[in-house]
């Protein structure tokens, strides 16, 4: 009698593994029940506890309590991380604080009862095992306070809201100081009220995410006065209303080449966004000049393209962004061109055209970019221009040329030139611009010609 060990083998295999498997079901259910009397027990006891006593020490309730946001217990022989959540709740019935109910008015008291979360995980696990919640009134009827309230809403470079972001608000100029971390609701919304007044911008508002950009209220400090989206006030019985936004995060792979198209090695640079911190002196989101205030910026540090006159720009905001502070070369074009438009959660190529001489002229951005084959009228913002430049149209597929007319050159830095594209073949159209000392430079693929 021959026995096959090889079938042997894989039967014995699966049975271990059918062993195994079975045996982390168990376990899992196991863990599961005890995790779902934890949270029954933790729910009880903070029901049982006064109303005013109902706040976490970092969570939604202003001022803070002593119910622990985040413990881990020993139950059974294992362990268990617990998150409890604490935030008033702005019922429909009599209105919102939005206004945003037909028929209803808005609420201007809107904490209407406190709803209690508990959530209960293995360590280091994302998805809890398990999540209970209840809601708890007050027994005295709503009351005008001395207090304020804010309102922080989040969303997103398409305008939409934003679920479960963090939003942190902090005020260390008042006592007891305020340190909330709370997550935005469905309609990535979050409200905290019965928040102490404070006209003198201490209320700082921070928006993040796992995988998403950053926004926030930024300080007035004695060399930036001058904040677009100060910190901010509360005021007693009003709302203070912030929007912030932030999206996933994005990405730009840069690719740096001469004119003939070679590599650029060593070739340094900083970045720039479009988006303004401050203004008189002007400062921008994303610059080396916000290394104060945001320090791990992607914008703060210096960069260097490789051998391959390649550089990855990862963890960036949607924004605008320009190429600033270059060194070991001059950059005469980029394509998309600047500044270079980069939206949420996107990987964006760009290459840029280096010269090693100052007197090449530039091309920096122009309108139009898309146009009907007709008569047009074409403005250049660049560099070096002479007053005898010439500037053309070179149709991509076809190689036919259009020749500008009527020229005007404005301080070396602007030309606009007429083109007429009636009757011209549609599609990508390159732009060049020559200097009488026959330096040039190309913008490939600058202008898309439509059907009229």
């Amino acid at each position: 009698m021959l026995i096959d060990f090889t079938i042997l083998a894989l039967v014995a295999g699966a049975i271990v593994s059918g062993y195994f498997a079975s045996y982390k079901s168990i376990g899992l259910a196991a863990a599961k029940s005890t995790a779902v009397a934890i949270a029954n027990e933790k729910i009880e006891l903070l029901r049982n506890m006064p109303y005013d006593s109902l706040a976490t020490k970092q969570g939604a309730i202003y001022p803070p309590g002593d119910i622990l946001d985040n413990e881990t217990l020993q139950r059974n022989g294992s362990d268990f991380s617990i998150k409890t959540a604490i935030a008033y709740i702005d019922d429909p019935y009599d209105g919102n604080i939005a206004g945003t109910i037909a028929g209803k008015p808005t609420d201007i008291y809107p904490y209407d009862y406190k709803k209690i979360e508990v959530s209960v995980y293995k360590p280091g696990k994302k998805s809890p095992l398990a999540k209970l919640s209840s809601n708890v009134s007050a027994k005295a009827a709503e009351t005008p306070t001395d207090t304020g309230i804010i309102r922080v809403c989040v969303i997103d470079s398409n305008r939409q809201p934003v679920v479960a972001a963090i939003v942190n608000i902090s005020n260390s100029s008042i006592t007891p100081a305020v340190d909330i971390s709370v997550e935005t609701e469905d309609d990535g919304c979050i409200m905290i009220p019965k928040l102490p007044p404070d006209e003198h911008n201490g209320y700082h508002v921070t928006v993040t995410k796992d995988g998403y950009s950053t926004d926030l209220t930024f300080p007035r400090t004695p060399q930036n006065p001058n904040a677009w989206h100060a910190d901010e006030n509360i005021i007693i019985q009003q709302v203070t209303e912030v929007t912030l936004s932030i999206d996933r995060f994005s990405t730009m792979n840069f690719h740096f080449v001469d004119q003939a198209g070679s590599p650029v090695p060593n070739l340094g640079f900083q970045i720039k966004g479009s988006k303004e911190a401050y203004f008189n002196p002007m400062v921008t989101k994303c610059s080396p000049e916000i290394a104060l205030i945001l320090p791990d910026s992607p914008c703060v540090p210096v960069y260097r393209s490789d051998a391959n006159g390649d550089v990855s720009i990862t963890g960036l905001d949607f924004d605008d962004y320009q190429i600033i502070n270059v060194t070991g070369g001059f950059i005469i074009s980029t394509s998309p061109m600047q500044a270079i438009h980069l939206g949420g959660g996107l990987t964006l190529a760009v290459t840029a055209v280096v010269t090693q001489s100052d007197t090449t002229p530039g091309i920096y951005n122009f309108t139009p970019t898309k146009s009907k084959a007709e008569l047009i009228s074409l403005t250049v913002a660049g560099s070096n221009f002479q007053n005898d430049s010439t500037i053309k149209l070179t149709n991509s597929t076809t190689g036919q040329e259009v020749v500008g007319t009527n020229l005007e050159i404005h301080p070396h830095d602007q030309i606009a030139a007429d083109f007429n594209l009636t009757g011209l073949p549609t599609g990508m159209w390159h732009l060049t611009i020559t200097n009488s000392d026959g330096q040039s430079v190309t913008q490939n693929n600058g202008l898309e010609v439509i059907a009229p």
